[in-house]
């Protein structure tokens, strides 16, 4: 029986020897992925012999050769994958071995594991992108000019054919150990060659999602199963260019095909702007805004119109899997959301060791910013703005989540007063079901915007939790301060928990009496006795009268 061992070996047998034309070849991988996808997959060499591009015998043979030549183990394993990775410094030992660990016992339960590569990337330890390139680069070896000693990590050439140095016109040769083999580091230096970005063909293509998603040229599914398809491929010695992957898939119309054919993509990734983009496709400007998480700078998209805001989670923070993870899940939410009152996400990625979220970009300033340099709001502007960020909770809930962390830092005002909500790392799922006994949680938010609730650390936080931190925020519009105060975050919590979360202080609101009411129902310190939904806060605040 064959195995997918034996898939990507008489694949990368088969195109080395030229024994299966690379177009037909790439013919029967599109077929071996649709096949494993309707769960009717067969061994590539039942398809090459089908088709009429190996003879049963042929098979049989290249088969048997590799059985005798590599033994049980084959080289081109799991485990060597794991090596490469670890060799490109994208992977620690300690990775490897507890994936491989997953594997087999997936394997000892009945189960098929997947592939190491979809593995690291499923668990977040490595990007799609980045195991790509390291299988991409399994065959190059280190070759050295014979005439100026210039060296070069290259692919073995066709056979026949010899490499000449642009230098000097030498012969480039293998670098080979004493024993005969290529030098040892050979892979490693490959490897971090196309870690630093300069495979051309890897930058075209990086070039190339940066120009479909800018200009709305292809649909995400499309391109993410034209990565997969690259990824697949790239093992058994493929490497496709996006673009045609994309056209195989029949992704562009007949005018989307003549826009990317005017494209030089080429000429694009020589650019010296484009080497010195942090994040390729957006020339950053200014930073807007840095906290301990992430920073924030306006941009330019390289192929869109208008301003974009990119936020870049913290070098030191990208260290921890955990806040990843948050920026990830932020990301996707600020992706799939769509309301008038909640900043837009608009891509998401892993590019050249910075993980970024690109964003709406709102000509504005925080609520915050506002109260520290202006002081109060006045009542019907607090109202007006108020109601507009119940407007995007009250989507959120009803999209079934919490945002938790609502407060003046995290709300926007644009340049025509449109209030928009931003910052979901906390946004979690409104919990469906009561838990069994109360779980201690860590509480989550920020010190003088959390509920009772958070800040004793109960599993069972409903929307009553975004209804508090709401009520505080008006609060602040209209007094210009919080309601609580403290020397720390943990001294606001800790006074707050002691003295049994005190009511504010509504003395301090100059406003008409149905806004305290409204402000005393919202802040209580019992959940039973608040707003029961954001529709109640809403009907509230608009019954709210300003002379």
């Amino acid at each position: 029986m064959q195995t997918p061992l034996d898939d990507f070996y008489l694949g990368r047998f088969v195109l080395q020897k030229k024994r299966v034309p690379r177009e037909a070849l790439l013919e029967c991988l599109f077929q071996l992925s649709q096949d494993r996808k309707s769960g009717t997959a067969r061994p590539l060499g039942v398809l090459l012999v089908n088709q009429g591009l190996l003879s049963p015998q042929e098979l049989d043979s290249i088969l048997s050769a590799r059985v005798s030549e590599e033994g049980p183990a084959a080289k081109f394993s799991e485990a060597e994958i794991g090596k490469l990775l670890v060799a490109a410094g994208l992977l620690s030992k300690e990775n490897v071995e507890e994936c491989l660990g997953l594997q087999e016992g997936m394997r000892r339960s009945g189960k098929q594991p997947p592939p190491l590569g979809e593995l690291v990337v499923e668990r977040g330890y490595v990007t799609e992108p980045q195991v790509m390139r390291v299988l991409a680069y399994q065959k190059k070896n280190l070759f050295a000019c014979s005439g100026c000693g210039l060296r070069a990590t290259l692919a073995p050439p066709s056979a026949g054919l010899r490499y000449r140095c642009k230098k000097c016109g030498g012969v480039l040769s293998p670098v080979e150990s004493p024993g005969g083999s290529p030098a040892a580091g050979a892979e490693t230096v490959a490897l971090r060659e196309a870690e630093r970005g300069e495979d051309e063909q890897f930058e075209i293509d990086r070039a190339v999602a940066v120009y479909l998603k800018q200009k709305n040229l292809a649909r995400r599914d499309q391109m993410r199963e034209a990565q997969r398809l690259q990824i697949e491929f790239a093992r058994y010695g493929l490497v496709v260019p996006l673009l045609k992957l994309m056209h195989r898939m029949g992704a562009f119309s007949r005018q989307q095909e003549q826009d990317l054919e005017a494209m030089d993509f080429g000429k694009v990734v020589k650019d010296p702007s484009w080497k010195a983009q942090v994040i390729p496709g957006y020339l950053l400007h200014s930073r807007v805004a840095s906290g301990g998480f992430a920073g924030i700078w306006t941009a330019q998209a390289q192929f869109g119109s208008g301003r974009v805001a990119v936020k870049i989670l913290h070098p030191e923070r990208a260290k921890d899997p955990r806040s990843v993870s948050r920026f990830e899940w932020e990301a996707m939410l600020a992706r799939r959301f769509n309301s008038p009152h909640i900043v837009r996400g608009i891509d998401y990625g892993f590019e050249r060791g910075h993980h970024y979220l690109v964003m709406e970009y709102v000509e504005g300033r925080s609520l915050g910013q506002m109260l520290s340099d202006g002081g109060p709001f006045p009542v019907r502007e607090a109202i007006r703005v108020t109601r507009q960020v119940a407007l995007a909770l009250r989507y959120l809930h009803a999209e079934g989540y919490l945002h938790r962390d609502v407060k003046p830092d995290n709300v926007l005002l644009d340049e025509k007063g449109a209030a928009k909500l931003c910052d979901l790392g906390f946004t979690i799922p409104i919990p469906k079901h009561e838990p069994e006994g109360q779980r201690s949680l860590t509480a989550v938010g920020t010190a003088g915007y959390m509920s009772p609730e958070v800040a004793r650390g109960e599993s069972d936080v409903k929307v009553g939790a975004d209804i508090y931190s709401l009520g505080i925020l008006l609060y602040a519009l209209l007094t210009g301060h919080e309601p609580f105060a403290g020397a720390s975050s943990e001294e606001v919590v800790t006074d707050q928990l002691e003295s049994g979360m005190p009511v504010p202080n509504l003395m301090m609101v100059q406003a008409p009496a149905s806004v305290v009411q409204t402000l005393k129902r919202a802040m209580h310190p019992d959940r039973r006795k608040r707003f029961s939904s954001m529709v109640d806060v809403l009907g509230a605040l608009d019954q709210v009268r300003v002379e």
